[in-house]
């Protein structure tokens, strides 16, 4: 592949290196923009960049190359000041390529991309703490997106040093930790690493692994270091129109699917005003979804943080434009604002943050469970999210047994020294453990009594942490939560 244009001599100032489940990035970044060449050899096999006009200047040596099909990197000028890269591989790649402009963090970049023909190296594996759902009844699939990756950092925080990519991701291995302990549910990371995923294959992998909802983490930023808060969108009116006019005009050649992991109905096989309603009805029913599932989440997140917006908003966001999957993206603060950057760097509030999102979640699926999974077994059955009521007949292994739960654990999340339960005792199970924050700001309306109970604490706890004699209390006031 060539690209030519004018450009002006440069340099390559660094080269940095990602690596992704189906492919490794390199970034050269240049000290201006640049015209290549790029091809393959073989015997051995290699892939080479021909940079004109450029010289090195970064240093190279420090690229960790485990993992990768990459074994080596050499570099050397030819005539007519032309650099040429080398990369030495072990296999056969498809090596892709385009350039960067400036932006407000990096300077011109040249991107390649070399996707594996073989087998991808082994990913680390994604622990579940729940084994298969019993009698044929199907968890819940959460794909959850860590916003960013890799060579794009989003947002940075006020400080210069913390970045977008690394807050989402923590969230997320947190929030999968949590959907992992609740039984009924089971998280799929679109990435779990430091690597970037295009925005139109978030979606395409949450298809893949039949997800009943998609949640994008992300991190906020703005010029001003005043604005905080969190804030929840979903995709908007504009935005949908615009995604199913593309699909049928792309019917001929799509594979998307419409129906969830109930059925798959290929667009190909209708007449376009057909395919049109079709995919405009299942696009109503996604977005209905979403604003549904991004309130309870939103009601869950509130007294946890400071909401920039008490109702869910649309916006026209590419990573939330499936048709088949209710779909959100939450902004969990500022890392603009110091404050908003400072929680969300701690691994307390990042847990904190996690558990919030979780308990929103359950409460959305527990008020519409989708047929055939766990948790719409569990409401049928009068069986509230975390807890299971004793009923004649049960036996605290086989209630164990049931909700994928070892004996130890049970009994510990229930305070039980013995196997000893009682007929309508009610049972602790994951997920129902308090969201518990450190603090809480007082919203109108709301009373000591009612953020006492919120938080499963003792009023006059409550009142002793904030040296309150009484109850009264002021809009606008923190209070802190006492952890016991």
């Amino acid at each position: 592949m060539c690209l030519a244009g004018f450009a002006m001599p440069a340099d390559v100032d660094d080269i940095r290196m990602w690596r992704a489940p189906d492919h490794t990035r390199l970034v050269f970044d240049l000290s201006g923009a640049v015209d290549y060449e790029l091809f393959t050899l073989t015997g051995p096999d290699r892939v080479v960049i021909d940079i004109n006009d450029t010289a090195m200047r970064g240093n190279i040596d420090g690229l960790d190359f485990s993992d990768s099909p990459i074994t080596a990197i050499r570099s050397g000028a030819r005539d007519n000041n032309q650099l040429r890269v080398v990369l030495d591989l072990t296999a056969k790649v498809d090596p892709r390529s385009f350039t960067l402009p400036p932006n407000q963090e990096f300077g011109n970049r040249l991107v390649i991309d070399l996707y594996d023909l073989g087998p991808a190296p082994p990913a680390s594996p994604s622990v579940a703490n729940t084994p298969p759902p019993l009698d044929g009844k199907r968890d819940i699939v959460i794909a959850i997106s860590a916003g960013h990756g890799g060579e794009d950092p989003g947002s940075i925080g006020y400080d210069g040093r913390i970045m977008e990519k690394n807050v989402t991701l923590a969230i997320s291995r947190y929030l999968e930790d949590q959907l992992n302990s609740m039984p009924g549910y089971r998280p799929v990371m679109i990435r779990d690493g430091d690597y970037y995923v295009q925005l139109d294959q978030r979606p395409e992998i949450a298809r893949r692994e039949r997800a009943d909802l998609f949640v994008a983490v992300h991190a906020d930023a703005f010029r001003s270091s005043r604005a905080n808060g969190a804030t929840i969108y979903a995709l908007s009116g504009d935005r949908a129109d615009r995604e199913n006019s593309r699909r049928v005009s792309q019917k001929e050649n799509s594979s998307d699917l419409l129906g969830g992991v109930d059925g798959d109905i290929t667009l190909g096989t209708f007449d376009d005003d057909v395919a049109l309603t079709l995919v405009s009805l299942q696009m109503a029913w996604s977005m209905e979804q979403s604003l549904i599932a991004g309130t309870h989440v939103l009601q869950s997140m509130d007294g946890i943080a400071r909401l920039r917006r008490d109702k869910v908003q649309q916006a026209s966001l590419q990573v939330l434009n499936s048709p088949d999957i209710p779909s959100i993206l939450v902004e969990t603060g500022y890392l603009t604002n110091p404050g908003d950057a400072d929680r969300l760097k701690s691994a307390d509030y990042q847990r904190l943050m996690a558990s919030a999102l979780a308990q929103g979640i359950a409460n959305y699926f527990y008020e519409s469970p989708p047929e055939g999974t766990l948790i719409a077994w569990n409401k049928r059955n009068g069986i509230l999210p975390g807890s299971y009521t004793v009923k004649r007949g049960d036996n605290l292994s086989e209630i164990a047994l049931r909700f994928g739960l070892s004996l130890s654990e049970l009994k510990r999340l229930n305070n039980l020294t013995s196997n000893t339960i009682q007929i309508g005792q009610r049972l602790t199970l994951p997920g129902n453990e308090p969201v518990r924050a450190s603090e809480h700001m007082i919203r109108r309306g709301e009373t000591l009594s009612e953020i006492a109970e919120r938080y499963r604490v003792n009023l006059s706890s409550l009142r002793q942490a904030n040296n309150i004699s009484g109850d009264r209390i002021m809009v606008g006031q923190i209070l802190k939560i006492p952890t016991s």
